[in-house]
């Protein structure tokens, strides 16, 4: 056994022994993936996509990130918030928009137009699992039709390993700062 994966397990069900072969593309086995390990042939296209929504997105980081951040807030997910919480502030996102995410705001001064609408639409779509017309017109205002596909994709993946991290207790892996070089932001 790693020497993290022994100290304060607090996990609902226990980590498997053996890693999905997947973990392996990741620069640190993290406790998501070690316990997603539990059915190998999910954890390898989990890891898959996300590094597929990481890294080939035509999203700026910047937006990836704080979109990521709104999910963390709407789900509650305290792993999504302490992983990319470092990935968020290295990509530009500032302590003032990362607050106003916390407080579920998706306009203000903090944010410039396409933020407030890819924000607005992550929110809308946490909470009612669709996007109003007004909601989608903003988001088409702004960015492609790919980009669009891009951050309804992001919120979904986010909001599916929430209910993995939340719903099993996995234990929160303060390493986001590992990811930088990975998640395409500048070190």
């Amino acid at each position: 056994a790693h020497d993290n994966s022994t100290r304060g397990i607090m996990a609902r069900i226990p980590y498997p022994e053996q890693l999905a072969a997947g973990v392996a593309k990741l620069p640190v086995p993290l406790n998501a993936f070690r316990m997603l390990s539990h059915a190998p042939p999910l954890t390898d296209t989990v890891i898959d996509l996300g590094l597929a929504v990481l890294t080939e997105s035509t999203l700026s980081v910047r937006l990836r990130e704080l979109v990521i951040m709104a999910v963390a807030v709407g789900t509650e997910c305290e792993y999504g918030a302490v992983q990319h919480r470092p990935i968020a502030l290295n990509s530009g996102n500032t302590e003032e928009q990362l607050a106003a995410v916390a407080e579920r705001r998706s306009d203000g001064p903090e944010f410039d137009e396409p933020e407030s609408a890819a924000l607005a639409a992550a929110f809308e779509l946490m909470a009612g699992h669709t996007l109003s017309e007004g909601a989608l017109a903003a988001l088409r205002a702004h960015f492609t039709d790919r980009q669009v596909v891009e951050i309804v994709t992001t919120v979904g993946y986010y909001v599916m390993l929430a209910g993995l991290l939340n719903g099993l207790g996995v234990d929160v892996d303060p390493s986001g700062e590992r990811f930088l070089g990975l998640t395409g932001d500048r070190e």
